[in-house]
């Protein structure tokens, strides 16, 4: 296959260009970041991967992929390094409307196994739009960050299993899940397909990564959140592998990427390892809690190969010395990760520092202010709500032009209304609390004028 690491993936390019950052070669990631202004398709998006030259390879969509560079962008910006670099204002805006048009449900996580509403890419996605709208004109910047409000707000209600099926083995109330299917998918409730496992379909509340710990890193969660809390009591208990060499996590229960319990290859099906970017990524939230990460600095170093490099995965379970596998020392999976050695690189610079590099002073900023006035909730047909919090303004927004034909309480005081033009070709009607104070839900359906056509079907949306 002309497939593996030698190609170039945006998430593992910016997280490289991130750690050049920390290592004081801003040069080098300002040369990433022309790059991918190179690579850009007209559509906003990267390839999953790509060849240096450009050509792309494997075909899939991840959000976090179209978020990362606008971070780099961004990150340069507050680095005082982005002047010079051409088309970067262009590239942001693009990688912004995408997310805007098409978010915040990704065709394929981060681990490229599974569609969604993962912790992890909304974590990026929400911080990407908040950053964007710095480089945007006045009317799509608000539209970015009243975007970027709202899905921070449900995030809970997508990947947040209250009294989910871990609870109670675990003392807790709740935790956030590896990844949520989408609504049309059954939500938080539905069903997750495990890959590299044999016909292995389980309840998506029944899997946990580290994925949570994003929401931390870029600002959007404080580290003592009773819900992260939980959630790290959780992970701690089922991920968490302690080697000779140091402590290591799996990508999530059930995993199946990685060597047999015999130490046979990967060939399909296989048994997940532990992975010391976890370990980085463990470390980074340990920093946040306010804690010296030098402990998961030194793990990391010990679970090397011989040569230093970082492998993607190392052996957890009894030494096979016939196979070469030794516990805690690299399996036979790639190495070096180069996103493993930008994981220690920023680690390292994070300790000097006392924050992550990924914590933006943009996204900071927006975070302080007063979260209880947000703008509004974005109702939208692939991320529909039943409930709108109280003092939200309800914005019905859609890809195409729309009339909104509604009533109140079961279809009384029936009326009309056109959509107008929002950003990035968006259609939508807004309703102020002043619009249905004195009622408690609100009915509607829609005629689309330009194919002379309704939808056929009615939505609820009640007032809290």
């Amino acid at each position: 296959s002309l497939g593996g690491y030698h190609l170039v993936w945006p998430r593992d390019c910016v997280k490289s260009g991130f750690a050049l950052i920390a290592a004081g070669q801003t040069d080098d990631a300002r040369r990433m970041l022309s790059w991918l202004i190179a690579t850009q398709r007209p559509d906003g998006i990267w390839a999953q991967n790509s060849f240096p030259d450009g050509r792309s390879y494997w075909a899939g969509i991840q959000l976090d992929e179209v978020a990362f560079p606008i971070l780099l962008a961004a990150k340069l910006k507050e680095e005082n390094v982005l002047a010079g670099i051409g088309g970067a204002t262009n590239m942001v805006n693009r990688a912004a409307a995408y997310i805007a048009c098409n978010g915040p449900i990704t065709s394929q996580d981060r681990w490229e196994e599974n569609a969604g509403l993962s912790p992890f890419t909304l974590a990026f996605v929400i911080a990407a739009l908040i950053a964007a709208a710095d480089f945007a004109e006045p009317e799509s910047a608000n539209y970015l960050l009243s975007l970027a409000d709202c899905w921070n707000e449900r995030i809970e209600e997508w990947t947040y299993a209250e009294q989910g099926p871990l609870a109670k083995e675990h003392g807790v109330d709740g935790y956030y899940i590896r990844i949520g299917p989408s609504a049309a998918e059954g939500g938080i409730n539905g069903k997750l397909e495990l890959r590299n496992r044999t016909n292995a379909t389980v309840p998506a509340a029944s899997v946990i990564g580290l994925e949570f710990l994003a929401l931390v890193r870029v600002g959007l969660r404080d580290a003592n959140d009773p819900r992260i809390r939980n959630t790290l009591a959780v992970a701690d208990a089922m991920l968490m592998v302690e080697t000779p060499l140091g402590t290591a996590y799996h990508r999530y229960n059930g995993d199946g990427y990685g060597e047999h319990a015999d130490g046979n290859p990967f060939d399909g099906t296989g048994i997940g390892r532990a992975w010391p970017l976890l370990t980085g990524e463990r470390g980074h939230h340990d920093l946040m809690l306010g804690h010296d990460p030098l402990p998961w600095l030194e793990m990391m170093t010990r679970m090397t190969g011989p040569a230093g490099l970082i492998p993607e995965q190392v052996w957890d379970s009894p030494s096979i010395p016939s196979r070469g596998l030794v516990t805690g020392k690299p399996a036979g999976s790639a190495m070096p990760l180069v996103w493993a050695h930008a994981e220690f690189l920023k680690l390292f610079y994070a300790r000097e520092r006392k924050q992550p590099l990924e914590l933006l002073r943009c996204v900071e900023a927006h975070m302080q202010r007063n979260v209880t006035e947000r703008r509004c909730w974005h109702w939208r047909p692939d991320t529909p709500f039943d409930v709108i919090p109280s003092g939200r303004d309800l914005l019905i927004d859609l890809p195409e032009n729309f009339v909104l034909h509604f009533g109140f309480d079961g279809w009384q005081s029936v009326g009309d209304r056109p959509s107008v033009l929002l950003p990035y070709g968006r259609h939508g009607v807004r309703l102020t609390p002043e619009d249905f104070r004195h009622w408690h839900s609100l009915d509607f359906t829609f005629y689309f004028p330009d194919e002379a056509r309704w939808e056929g079907r009615n939505h609820t949306v009640r007032f809290g």
